[in-house]
């Protein structure tokens, strides 16, 4: 009845609102380890290097008369960005390429081809090349440019083996948006916070100097999702429930530290008395004015959209706050514009030199879609890494690793924390929080046992 009775009286809240935070788009639970796996990227062994030089040719290289197909997701100015990187291709080697733009129908149709096993020669995995996608794709990590990707990337894109199956030219950066402005009026120092409990100090300067310290709302299952890890998955945390998240055994209790730490933003009057109703454009409209400190867990194209508001608001991103003293401090990444090979291909060494045609010309993509970018910028820095290069200025070990729901949560659990969120956000009370775990744990357990039929 419960789980039931939230659904119906809160769904049309959920279609209406707009992501507040980063939409993770719901995750599939994967036992990859792709955080974990980052260090072992930066140097490809000479070996590799050797077979790719053999395996993939240059874009100089004449294909005429072949014909490749690629579907893309992407819309707007990184479509445009990207078409012309393919006209450029095609100019070059003669290759005829077929672009199927699904759009919204991406994923849908995408999982349709899976199941005939007839995909498109190179394709975007937007997020799943390693927990979707990984069997139908090529192992990448031989390439020229497999070497240059930074540790955001691979901290996301790696397998536990180093194998990569996508090149990954752009991304979202998910860590807690700051006001430089509003700390600086409150004598608050962003850049020493480290821990939970230094969040809520500064959040009490803050408040004490009459601006909203927190502009998270409610109306997002980024409220309930995005900074989860700090507490139950990374080096540090004061849980480690990983694999049981993994194996569908996960019963929830400890998800209740969470809930008792997110009622101090409430009881301490940090968040603004509207956060139950309140969307995305509010928000922005809120900092743009200075009213506000903090978003936590939210991507960088947060900010780009208050200083386009007003230019004088100095922003800042800082990483998501460990649970405990020594714990990581960490950023959720997404892949953005990131780009594998079907593994049956027939035009093996064109799709290769199409990818690395790619990479040497990704900053127009780069530059159009205003987020990370993975490899060297030669020509252009979007708005978006010079925060994140800002950021590690001051948190040189900050780890990255794929959204927290999309790695540890079957699909369809997004839904499900933006519900939970205007559950919590109603009633905090110790009912109110034992019947959103409950809610929680029924949909958890239910979405896992679909995802194993």
């Amino acid at each position: 009845m419960l789980k039931k009775k939230w659904a119906t009286t809160t769904m049309a809240l959920c279609l209406a609102v707009n992501t507040v935070l980063l939409a993770a788009c719901g995750g599939s639970a994967s036992t990859q380890d792709a955080g974990g796996a980052a260090s072992a990227s930066e140097n490809q062994g000479d070996e590799k290097k050797d077979q790719a030089a053999g395996g993939s040719q240059g874009a100089d290289a004449d294909f005429s008369g072949k014909t490749i197909e690629i579907a893309t997701y992407l819309s707007g100015d990184t479509l445009n960005a990207y078409k012309e990187v393919i006209a450029g291709f095609e100019n070059e080697t003669g290759v005829k390429v077929t672009l199927d733009e699904y759009g919204e129908d991406y994923e849908s149709t995408m999982k349709t081809r899976m199941a005939s096993n007839d995909l498109p020669d190179i394709f975007e995995t937007h997020g799943w090349s390693l927990i979707r996608y990984k069997e139908y794709l090529t192992d990448l990590s031989g390439e020229p440019w497999a070497g240059q990707l930074n540790k955001a990337a691979l901290g996301v894109i790696q397998d536990t083996d180093g194998k990569l199956y996508t090149l990954m030219t752009t991304g979202s950066c998910l860590g807690t948006a700051v006001n430089m402005n509003v700390c600086e009026e409150a004598g608050v120092d962003p850049w020493a916070i480290e821990t939970w409990e230094d969040f809520n100090q500064a959040c009490d300067k803050i408040k004490e100097a009459g601006f909203t310290p927190i502009a998270n709302y409610f109306t997002s299952a980024g409220a309930l999702a995005n900074a989860n890890g700090s507490w139950l998955s990374y080096e540090g945390a004061q849980f480690n429930d990983n694999e049981a998240m993994l194996n569908g055994t996960w019963d929830w209790a400890d998800f209740k530290t969470i809930l008792d730490y997110l009622q101090t933003w409430f009881d301490n009057g940090y968040l603004y008395a509207d956060c139950g109703t309140i969307k995305q454009a509010d928000a922005i409209e809120r900092c743009a004015r200075n009213e506000c400190a903090f978003i936590v867990g939210i991507g960088t194209s947060y900010q780009t959209a208050v200083t386009a508001q007003n230019p004088d608001v100095v922003m800042a991103m800082i990483p998501i706050c460990a649970s405990k003293e020594g714990g990581a401090r960490f950023c959720g990444i997404g892949e953005g514009a990131s780009f594998g090979i079907w593994k049956d291909t027939k035009e093996m060494d064109v799709c290769k030199a199409f990818l690395n045609y790619v990479s040497e010309h990704a900053d127009g993509i780069n530059s159009a879609a205003g987020e990370i970018s993975t490899l060297p910028c030669q020509t252009s820095k979007s708005y978006g890494m010079g925060l994140m290069e800002e950021m590690e200025s001051h948190y040189p070990n900050v780890f990255y690793d794929n959204l927290w729901d999309r790695k540890y949560m079957p699909s369809g659990m997004w839904g499900v924390f933006q519900v939970a969120a205007g559950m919590f956000c109603e009633d905090q009370s110790e009912e109110g929080k034992q019947e959103v775990i409950d809610y929680l744990r029924e949909n958890y357990t239910d979405l896992y046992e679909a995802a194993r039929e």
